[in-house]
């Protein structure tokens, strides 16, 4: 085989590549929208407020915290494996001819390098910098990958890595410790709608729930950290922190909360696609949800203007929008949870 290049799709949450690379995947399938639809609800913050603080609960982050080396144990319809560098060495075992092979049969993967050799990234030939990337086909014909991550101009993008500039951007995966994942779709796995899971999602994060106490099995319960509606209120710390030129501005908290309600959008508009016969006030609802994305949006905005302008009196204007986005939440939230109790009592 010359050449292949596996599919990709767009996903609502690009904040974090964790959560992007397995989503642009799955987002291929329409038989993956009711597990998607069940997932990304819950919200999780870090009171210390340090680098990463802000995230999606999922079983990734339940398993993991931070989520740094996961390889997405909570994506039911990827299988994933993790090759240990010192294997390929050990093995003497070309990484071209490893990554080709791999991509033919079918598997995406991700895998650190070194973006001072990765063309089209705002580190390029600058400063040695690692970061995943994910390698979804190769061209023997030009010698180069197909590659996804974030470009020169931060936006998630698809782009070009020549055989030769992977082979020195990955040359010391080894000594940073960075193992390579491979991601395979499973067409065996099968997953129904489960409102009853969305309803107890949607009251853990009205309540603030520690969802982590869900998964004792396989960790103990996290520490320092807050769920659900309670994030509102360490964002709005943070940026007091901001204010007072206590912390250091990241957009990355308040691009995710945007993402958030792009997925609620995207939640309850499968929901009414499912029960076209009695939407009820889902319609009404979800025009609310347009209206929080939106603010979220401006928030998002506002906060990538303060970036740039390091201007105190931008942090003034996002602080109400975030009051107002939790009173939102807290009215609508529980409408949302009746609706969906009417379609399990149908």
């Amino acid at each position: 085989m010359n050449s292949k290049k596996l599919s990709i799709s767009s996903t609502p949450i690009i904040g974090y590549v964790v959560h992007a690379f397995p989503l642009s995947i799955i987002f291929n399938y329409d038989k993956c929208m009711p597990w998607f639809s069940c997932n990304y609800i819950q919200l999780i913050c870090n009171t210390k407020l340090k680098n990463n603080f802000f995230d999606f609960f999922t079983l990734c982050t339940a398993t993991e915290i931070p989520w740094i080396g996961s390889i997405y144990p909570g994506i039911p319809w990827l299988n994933s494996h993790s090759i240990d560098n010192y294997t390929l060495i050990d093995c003497n075992i070309n990484i071209n001819r490893s990554i080709i092979n791999s991509l033919i049969r079918d598997n995406y993967i991700v895998c650190h390098l070194d973006e001072f050799y990765v063309p089209n990234r705002p580190t390029y030939q600058k400063k040695h910098y690692f970061h995943e990337n994910m390698i979804y086909g190769f061209d023997n014909t030009k010698k180069e990958y197909d590659i996804l991550g974030f470009d020169n101009k931060g936006v998630f993008n698809s782009t070009k890595i020549s055989y030769n500039e992977f082979e020195q951007a990955s040359s010391d995966l080894v000594s940073k410790n960075h193992d390579i994942k491979l991601l395979h779709i499973k067409d065996d796995f099968t997953y129904n709608l489960d409102l009853n899971c969305i309803r107890n999602s949607l009251l853990d994060y009205l309540n603030g729930e520690n969802s982590s106490s869900r998964y004792t099995i396989l960790r103990n319960p996290t520490t320092d950290f807050v769920y659900g509606i309670n994030i509102y209120e360490q964002l709005i710390k943070y940026l007091k922190l901001l204010h007072n030129n206590m912390g250091v501005s990241d957009i990355r908290p308040f691009h995710l909360l945007w993402e958030h309600k792009k997925c609620m959008v995207l939640r309850i508009e499968y929901i009414m696609s499912k029960y076209k016969e009695s939407v009820y006030d889902l319609e009404t609802i979800n025009n609310e949800y347009l209206t929080i994305q939106q603010i979220c949006l401006s928030i998002r905005n506002l906060t990538l203007k303060y970036n740039i302008t390091s201007c105190v009196d931008i942090i003034e204007k996002i602080i109400p929008l975030l009051e107002d986005v939790c009173d939102r939440e807290q009215k609508i939230i529980p409408r949302l949870i009746t609706e969906i109790e009417r379609y399990l009592n149908v």
